[in-house]
């Protein structure tokens, strides 16, 4: 599998940042030449920023924050890519993280400029509501099952 790889990442676009939609929100900001080392960057910040602290007891809360990066850093255009974002959303129950996923149908069925309005909406929307979360920790925030000391699940 490793081996095709890195002929799947050029194919695909990833080897050549202004040929196509990936890295079309760092494109916003970067020129083309710095945003693959720009995305490396990133991904590897926030796995050492997951695996340092750990959560060995909600190990997909670190999952979903490294899938999730990705996806808004490399910005696939492949929606089916992220059934695994779905999953660890469902798992964590983090909602502001599904854009993210929505994001990537709109890259698969429209492309363009529609992928990256779709895929920064979908940023926003994250730091939006992580934003939210910080600065109101005791608010409830639609968590389907609220566990932890002191809490009893809701169903």
């Amino acid at each position: 599998m490793l081996g095709y790889l890195g002929g799947y990442a050029g194919e695909e676009g990833y080897d050549n940042p202004g040929a196509g939609g990936r890295y079309a929100l760092l494109r916003l900001v970067l020129p083309d030449a710095w945003a693959l080392p720009a995305a490396l960057l990133g991904l590897v910040t926030v796995a050492l920023g997951v695996t340092v602290p750990g959560a060995p007891e909600a190990p997909w809360k670190g999952a979903l924050l490294t899938t999730g990066t990705a996806f808004l850093l490399l910005t696939p255009g492949y929606s089916w890519y992220a059934l695994l974002l779905v999953a660890l959303v469902a798992l964590g129950g983090r909602w502001e993280w599904i854009g993210v996923a929505l994001a990537g149908a709109v890259a698969y069925l429209a492309g363009g400029t529609a992928a990256t309005s779709a895929y920064g909406v979908a940023a926003a929307g994250v730091v939006g509501v992580s934003w939210a979360r910080a600065r109101f920790p005791s608010a409830p925030h639609g968590r389907l099952y609220a566990t932890g000391p002191g809490r009893a699940a809701r169903r």
